[in-house]
């Protein structure tokens, strides 16, 4: 894995070098060992892939979003450790700095969020390091989809990257909107893992962004609509009067 260069550390931080190996040693230890032994036995999680999806290297995580707790629970099955987003005032904080500077964290300005945290994952995606974005912007609040936008696919394209689906089932009920804590006993979690997505080479660029934000809809859709009908199946049957 590349490390990174300072051109692509934080400013308030020029000059000093992360290697990306500390990332996947604190990947290791604490999502590893610890995040998955809390999320496999305190929310008895259950985790599916498609084939094909590459095991290192750059592509883009894009998952739908539920809770404080989705970072970390679309990250750590995975063998190695990812880049994450994060508001850039979370820098001022120095154990906050610290830890983003490991995971190169991806700094987003307020003022301007979609050039900061693009020209940001782009960076680091070129530099081989794999990056988790969520496409709706937000969590959800009513544990429904919402419309995906288009900059994630933006990024995968300038960065020459695949895109790997993920979908996340009711972390919100690990850790809830509102809730400063997870919660220790919570509904069994899910996450599946889609197989790569690459837009057809002869589209071009703007349709390339399409095809992806589109397909990266239709498939959480998809996943959305099975869990729902799994939940209505499981629900009994009301008595008849």
């Amino acid at each position: 894995m590349t490390a990174f260069s300072p051109a692509v550390v934080r400013p308030d931080v020029a000059g000093v070098r992360v290697p990306f190996f500390l990332a996947h040693l604190m990947h290791c230890l604490i999502g590893i060992v610890v995040l998955r032994t809390v999320a496999r036995f305190c929310a008895r999680a259950r985790v599916r892939w498609a084939r094909g999806i590459p095991v290192d290297g750059p592509v883009l995580l894009a998952a739908n979003h539920r809770s404080y707790f989705d970072p970390p629970f679309a990250a750590i099955w995975r063998r190695g450790a990812v880049c994450y987003f994060a508001r850039e005032d979370l820098w001022r904080n120095p154990i906050f700095a610290t830890l983003l500077n490991i995971f190169h964290g991806i700094p987003v300005n307020r003022d301007k969020p979609a050039a900061s945290s693009t020209s940001g994952a782009i960076q680091r995606l070129r530099a081989g390091l794999p990056v988790l974005v969520f496409p709706e912007g937000t969590r959800t609040r009513d544990g429904r989809l919402g419309r995906l936008r288009a900059g994630p696919a933006l990024m995968a394209r300038r960065a020459r990257v695949p895109v790997i689906p993920v979908y996340l089932h009711r972390t919100e009920g690990f850790w809830p909107r509102g809730s400063a804590l997870p919660r220790i006993s919570a509904p069994p979690m899910e996450v599946r893992y889609g197989r790569p997505i690459v837009a057809p080479a002869h589209l071009p660029e703007r349709l390339r962004d399409e095809y992806i934000t589109r397909y990266l809809q239709r498939w959480m859709e998809r996943q959305e609509a099975e869990f729902l009908d799994r939940r209505r199946r499981l629900q009994p049957a009301r008595p008849a009067r």
